[in-house]
């Protein structure tokens, strides 16, 4: 009897740490995936900027400096915006 229950709490233990482990991976995965979203809207914004610089800055950049925000904070709310348009 006792040698069930041992079987049982081990296969149990296993199951757990299965589910961990693709929880986690699926985790890994989503984090990746975002980072690249990311860089891909950061390369948009380069080029945007590489093309027309000042017409770049006087409709994305200077907007938000003049609300307040820094030059870094400016950039991360243009990534987050062309990451997430809406």
């Amino acid at each position: 009897m006792k040698n069930r229950k041992d079987k049982s709490i081990l296969a149990g233990n296993d199951q757990r740490s299965k589910m961990a482990a693709q929880e986690y991976r699926e985790r890994l995965e989503r984090e990746d995936m975002e980072r690249r979203w990311i860089l891909e809207a950061f390369d948009c914004i380069l080029n945007e900027c590489e093309e027309s610089p000042e017409k770049f800055h006087q409709n994305s950049i200077k907007p938000l400096l003049s609300a307040g925000v820094t030059l870094e904070t400016a950039f991360a709310l243009l990534v987050d915006g062309r990451f997430r348009p809406n």
